[in-house]
C-alpha cells in the first residue's frame, strides 16, 4: 500500500511540473510566436508594437521592522537584501486609430535565491518565473466615442482613490469618462469557472470630466490642463453578507506652462459599511485626503509634495468611521514613507500601515506627508536628486499614543548610459518613530526603536 501512494504521489508531481512547464514556459512563448508571425505583411495601416522594459536590481535594508528586540525565531536575522529581475513587456497590434488589442506581461519579482532549475518544479519554496497577464484589453474609436474594453489600469485623476488593474471599459469623448468595472478578489470565491459568481464581488463606476481631456498614458495625473473632477462609487461584496458602498468625489487642477508645474486635488468620500461597527451594526463612513505636487522646470528642477489622509476616531467601530479609504499611491517623491518609483517593491508606509480593505487600504491613524526635492545635473547624462520628506500620523491614539512614523532623507544617484538604458543608485536614511513600528514590528512593537535605518538600492533598467 505504501508503494502504491508513493507511485500516485510521484505521477502527482510528474503532473503538476507538467502542468508548470506548460503555463510558465510554453504559453509565453507562443504568445510571443504567434505575435512575431502576426508581422508578415505588417503596412503602415496596420503595425505591431513591442515595448516595455528589463530590469536588475538589488535592494539592502540594515532592518526591516525599526525595533531592536532579536528576531529569535527567525533565523536569517534584523537585515534583509535580495538580487532579482523585473521587466514588463507590452505587445500592441494597431490599425489605424484603432488598439485592436494589447496584451502587458508583468514578469517578477524573481528573485534570485529563490528560483530554482527546470528539474525541480515542484519545490515549495519557488517557481522558475512568474508571469502575470497585467493588461489584455482593445482601445477603438467607435461612433466618436474612445472605447477601451477588457483588464486594463484605471485611476482617478491624482490616483488618491483608485489606481487599480481591473476589468472593464471606459467610454471617453472629448472632456467627459464613464468607466464601469470588476476589480479582482476572491476570498470567498472558488477558483474553478463556475465557482464565481456575480454577487461575491467588488464593482466600481464613475463619471468623470477634464477641462485638458484624458491622459493616455499610465502616469500621474490621468488629466490634462486646467479643472478635473470626477465621482468615484465602489460596492464591495466580497465579505459574505458585509456589503460595503463608497462614494468618492476628486476635484482639483493642472496648471502647466514652461516654468513651472502644479497638480492639485481633495477627495471627500461618503458610505456605508454594513455590518463593520459593534453588535454588527452598520458604521457611516465619511472622510477625506489632499493631494498636491509642485515643480520647478528648467535644467535645475526642484519642487514639493504633500498628502493629508483623514484619521478614524479614536473609538474603534463606534458607529461613524473618519478613516480614508486609499489606493496606496501618492505623487510624492519618498522611496519609503511611500511607493519607490526606482523599484515596485511594496513596502513603503503608507500601504503597511493601513488595514486592509478588499483591494485598497484604509488609513484609521491618518497620514500626513510633505517633502521637498532637488535635481542636480551635472552634465547631459547624470544626476543628483536629493529628497526630504516626514510622515506624521493624524491621530495617535491609533498607533501608540504617537504620531511621529519618521524622518527620511534620500539622495540618488541616476545616469543615463545612451537612450534606452538607465542606472540608479538610492540611498534612503530614515530615522523611524513608534507609530511606524507600532504596525511594522513583527515581534515587540513598543519595544526600543532603532535610530537609524539604511537601506540602498541599486538598479539598472533596459527600456525597449
Amino acid at each position: 500500500m505504501m508503494g502504491e501512494g508513493k507511485k500516485n504521489r510521484d505521477k502527482l508531481r510528474k503532473k503538476a511540473r507538467k502542468e508548470r512547464f506548460l503555463s510558465e514556459i510554453l504559453l509565453p512563448f507562443f504568445v510571443l510566436t504567434s505575435f512575431l508571425y502576426a508581422v508578415d505583411g505588417l503596412t503602415e495601416e496596420k503595425r505591431f508594437d513591442f515595448s516595455g522594459y528589463f530590469q536588475n536590481f538589488l535592494i539592502f535594508k540594515t532592518d526591516r521592522d525599526f525595533e531592536r528586540t532579536p528576531a529569535f525565531y527567525e533565523p536569517w536575522g534584523q537585515t534583509a537584501g535580495v538580487l532579482g529581475t523585473y521587466a514588463e513587456p507590452k505587445f500592441s497590434f494597431i490599425s489605424g486609430e484603432n488598439k485592436l488589442f494589447a496584451l502587458e506581461f508583468l514578469l517578477g519579482f524573481n528573485i534570485w535565491s529563490r528560483n530554482f532549475n527546470i528539474g525541480r518544479p515542484d519545490a515549495q519554496a519557488g517557481r522558475q518565473i512568474f508571469i502575470f497577464a497585467r493588461q489584455l484589453y482593445s482601445d477603438l474609436i467607435l461612433s466618436g466615442f474612445n472605447v477601451k474594453a477588457g483588464y486594463q489600469y484605471f485611476s482617478d485623476p491624482i490616483a488618491i482613490f483608485v489606481r487599480h488593474w481591473v476589468g472593464g471599459v471606459r467610454f471617453e469623448k472629448e472632456n467627459l469618462q464613464l468607466f464601469f468595472g470588476q476589480i479582482p478578489d476572491q476570498t470567498y470565491e472558488g477558483i474553478e469557472l463556475f465557482a464565481n459568481n456575480f454577487i461575491n464581488d467588488t464593482y466600481i463606476f464613475s463619471i468623470a470630466y477634464a477641462g485638458g481631456g484624458f491622459s493616455r498614458k499610465d502616469t500621474i495625473p490621468f488629466a490634462g490642463k486646467g479643472f478635473f473632477g470626477g465621482i468615484y462609487n465602489l460596492f464591495d461584496n466580497s465579505i459574505v453578507r458585509k456589503p460595503s458602498f463608497v462614494s468618492t468625489l476628486v476635484v482639483g487642477y493642472v496648471f502647466d506652462s514652461d516654468d513651472f508645474y502644479f497638480v492639485g486635488g481633495v477627495a471627500g468620500q461618503g458610505g456605508v459599511l454594513a455590518k463593520s461597527s459593534f453588535g454588527l451594526e452598520n458604521e457611516l463612513h465619511l472622510a477625506g485626503a489632499v493631494q498636491l505636487s509642485l515643480a520647478k522646470k528648467g535644467k535645475s528642477k526642484f519642487g514639493a509634495d504633500l498628502m493629508l489622509l483623514s484619521p478614524d476616531n479614536p473609538s474603534y467601530r463606534d458607529g461613524v468611521n473618519f478613516g480614508f479609504v486609499y489606493s496606496g499611491k501618492s505623487m510624492s517623491r519618498t522611496l519609503l514613507l511611500t511607493e519607490d518609483e526606482i523599484i515596485f517593491k511594496s513596502d513603503n508606509l503608507d500601504l503597511n500601515m493601513a488595514e486592509v480593505f478588499s483591494q485598497f487600504r484604509l488609513m484609521r491613524a491618518g497620514f500626513f506627508v510633505p517633502d521637498v526635492w532637488f535635481e542636480l545635473p551635472f552634465g547631459e547624462n547624470f544626476k543628483i536628486t536629493p529628497v526630504l520628506g516626514v510622515g506624521l500620523t493624524l491621530s495617535g491614539e491609533n498607533s501608540l499614543k504617537s504620531n511621529f512614523i519618521g524622518l527620511e532623507g534620500d539622495l540618488i544617484f541616476s545616469y543615463v548610459l545612451g537612450q534606452d538604458v538607465r542606472f540608479d543608485f538610492g540611498n534612503i536614511f530614515f530615522v523611524p518613530g513608534r507609530a511606524s513600528a507600532s504596525f511594522t514590528s513583527r515581534i515587540n512593537p513598543s519595544g526600543d526603536i532603532r535610530l537609524f535605518i539604511y537601506s540602498a538600492e541599486f538598479s539598472l533598467k533596459f527600456f525597449f
